[in-house]
């Protein structure tokens, strides 16, 4: 018999990064927090794998599993996936929707847009839209055409300060209105120009800093890498390091304990900004820290 794998009543979020290859190069990317990021590939499971494995998980309506990367349309059984997930597991998608028009035109096909919908304040598919990288207009009509088959989908824009991108938003969001397309803004997090952007006020002095110290850390996120690793937070999903169990091992289980950790100061900004749950309830932050020295 299959082992049931429960997910705690405290998550409050589930991520499969099924691949960390992307088709685009964004200067402010936050998969690339570790210089690790440039200096490997990623092994990734199979279709069946992923199927197998999250097919164990026993969530609630409210704690989707977020599809992710990198791009998860570039891994090649995404939609395989997506069509084998039990139907009591709720999907979001992470994406930029740059399928081309073939790419699009299959997964409208192929994929049922009710098996990506749920009872949520936010659209179920959530398109990265990067200036630098895109054509507004061409993902406008490709979101469009998502829509109009049916699937709950919008653009969201993170709030990089530069000039260019802001502006870039600014268009962006009036071209969305006219589309009757759902348009939302990201808090930027990071360094521009010396000055860092993004609330850290829960846990000071936790990330970007040159010198790391020990802590006790426990998470309420359960984050899966593309090779099926589980992580306790996003700066060691990309670095792919510090890997606590693998989500195909058929004694899998999650455990909540504070684990042991020496890299506080340089912890992902995801983990440990203040933001908005999956509730879009102001003032979550993903982990919990102790004991810090």
């Amino acid at each position: 018999m299959i082992k049931e794998v429960i997910i705690p009543e405290n998550y409050k979020y589930i991520s499969a990064f099924l691949t960390m290859r992307c088709n685009l190069g964004c200067s402010f990317c936050l998969n690339k927090f570790s210089d690790k990021f440039y200096e490997k590939e990623f092994k990734e499971l199979s279709g069946k794998n992923w199927v197998d494995s999250l097919n164990k998980l026993k969530s609630k309506p409210d704690i989707p599993i977020t599809f992710s990367g990198g791009e998860p349309f570039l891994h090649k059984d995404f939609i395989y996936i997506l069509n084998n997930i039990k139907s009591e597991l709720n999907i979001d998608i992470l994406t930029n929707l740059q399928w081309g028009n073939k790419g699009i035109e299959r997964f409208i096909s192929e994929v049922n847009p009710e098996r990506i919908k749920r009872d949520s304040p936010y659209s179920s598919m959530r398109v990265s839209y990067h200036p630098e990288q895109m054509d507004a207009e061409n993902l406008i009509n490709s979101v469009k055409k998502m829509k109009d088959a049916g699937f709950s989908i919008g653009i969201w824009a993170v709030l990089y300060p530069s000039p260019q991108q802001l502006s870039a938003i600014n268009q962006m969001q009036f071209r969305c209105k006219d589309a009757g397309i759902e348009f939302r803004l990201k808090e930027f997090t990071g360094e521009y120009k010396g000055e860092l952007y993004g609330d850290y006020s829960k846990y000071l002095n936790s990330a970007f800093q040159e010198k790391t110290t020990d802590c006790l850390c426990k998470t309420s996120e359960l984050l899966i890498g593309p090779s099926g690793d589980v992580y306790r937070c996003h700066r060691d999903v990309f670095s792919e390091e510090n890997a606590i169990d693998n989500i195909t091992d058929p004694n899998f289980e999650i455990k909540e304990v504070f684990r042991k950790c020496n890299n506080y100061g340089q912890c992902h900004p995801c983990d440990v900004k203040s933001k908005t749950n999956y509730k879009q309830e102001i003032g979550h932050t993903s982990v919990e820290i102790k004991e810090i020295k």
